[in-house]
């Protein structure tokens, strides 16, 4: 029943179904060994139980040898213990063989991205522009605290096997273009938190096409599973944003032209390349955050004071109102339901300490 099972369940070329077979033998041989000696040497060893047998049964296929029990009868010596000895022997060679097999190919095929990722609330970098780049997504996400251990998967097809330096930073690859459903389901797209569809070269003509391709499917994945997937996408051509919309993606890069902006800001302020390089890392210095706030009702001129005065550094910068990005906003203006704020400072939790110290202000009996 078991072999039938065995056979039913792995397919003929698998590792695992070598391993589980050689077990199924041994635990046979097992059995049928300890039975034979019993029968051989009840007679002669006072005492002898079928439990005794069997266990001796299994010292001597492990070549463990403790002695407790041995053969004392010519039957027991030459007909139950001689093959007991030499299929012992084999059986654990061909086990240890199989299982040394089977985390080698499990090794590689990890390497190679041809196993299912079993993982969930992991980040999916669906591309692989360039190694360089793809390190600095992952090293700027382990600068997050909430994302340190995240496991992160890269999905590629231009890839062989994962870069040895990637494997350091403990990311997982599933090779497979992620404009393919059935490999982003083997990348657990499903279980994921979020996905970077990164554009994968820049000098081909449909880049922006596949890029949208991938989102959308992950999209209609996230809406079919009922489980909210963050996508963020990038795109070569700024011309290709309005297409992208459709798409329903959290959030849209494209680099297009802000290097040339850079350079004019440059010239007309030598510096200003540096503050826009510290904000936008998390590695060093402070970054920009979009926060919900409950100060429904509250000027931005009672925010910017309590930040003034709070010992966490923080400014605030502006603020979300209807989809639009209001930077600088009046200090008289009185922050809405449905408005976000837009602070600079090194943790976003940092706020929470200032908005709390308003609230409990506000509250508090005179």
């Amino acid at each position: 029943m078991l072999l039938f099972l065995i056979n039913k369940i792995f397919p003929p070329a698998s590792s695992l179904r070598r391993v589980l077979l050689v077990l199924l033998w041994a635990f046979s041989l097992n059995l049928l060994f300890g039975i034979a000696f019993y029968f051989a040497e009840r007679g002669a060893q006072e005492g002898l139980t079928l439990v005794d047998s069997i266990w001796w049964a299994m010292v001597t296929m492990t070549t463990v040898g403790y002695g407790d029990y041995f053969a004392q009868t010519a039957t027991g010596r030459f007909l139950v213990s001689y093959p007991t000895f030499l299929l012992g022997i084999g059986l654990l060679g061909y086990f240890i063989g199989s299982v040394a097999d089977a985390v080698i190919k499990g090794a590689s095929a990890r390497t190679k991205g041809l196993k299912r990722i079993m993982k969930s609330n992991h980040i999916l970098i669906c591309g692989y522009p360039s190694l360089t780049k793809v390190l600095q997504i992952v090293r700027e996400l382990r600068e997050v605290d909430a994302y340190r251990r995240t496991d992160i998967v890269l999905i590629t097809n231009t890839l062989e096997e994962l870069p040895e330096k990637l494997a350091t930073e403990g990311v997982l690859f599933v090779r497979g273009r992620p404009q393919s459903e059935d490999v982003l389901k083997q990348a657990g797209v499903e279980r994921c938190q979020g996905a970077f569809v990164l554009a994968e070269n820049g000098e081909m003509e449909d880049v922006d096409a596949q890029t949208f391709t991938t989102s959308a499917i992950i999209e209609s994945i996230s809406q079919e599973c009922g489980h909210d997937i963050r996508v963020i996408s990038e795109l070569i051509g700024r011309q290709n944003v309005k297409m992208m919309r459709r798409s329903s993606v959290d959030g849209i890069v494209s680099h297009e032209g802000i290097t040339d902006c850079l350079l004019v800001q440059e010239f007309l302020c030598p510096g200003l390349n540096q503050i826009f390089h510290q904000i936008i890392t998390n590695q060093i210095g402070s970054q920009f955050h979009i926060l919900n706030t409950r100060l429904k009702g509250k000027k931005i001129r009672d925010l910017q004071i309590a930040a003034l005065e709070h010992p966490t550094n923080l400014q605030v910068i502006g603020l979300v109102q209807d989809g639009n990005f209001i930077l600088n906003p009046s200090s008289q203006h009185t922050i809405g339901a449905d408005e976000r704020l837009i602070i600079l400072a090194e943790k976003s939790t940092d706020f929470e300490d200032i908005e709390n110290s308003i609230l409990t202000t506000t509250t508090a009996p005179n």
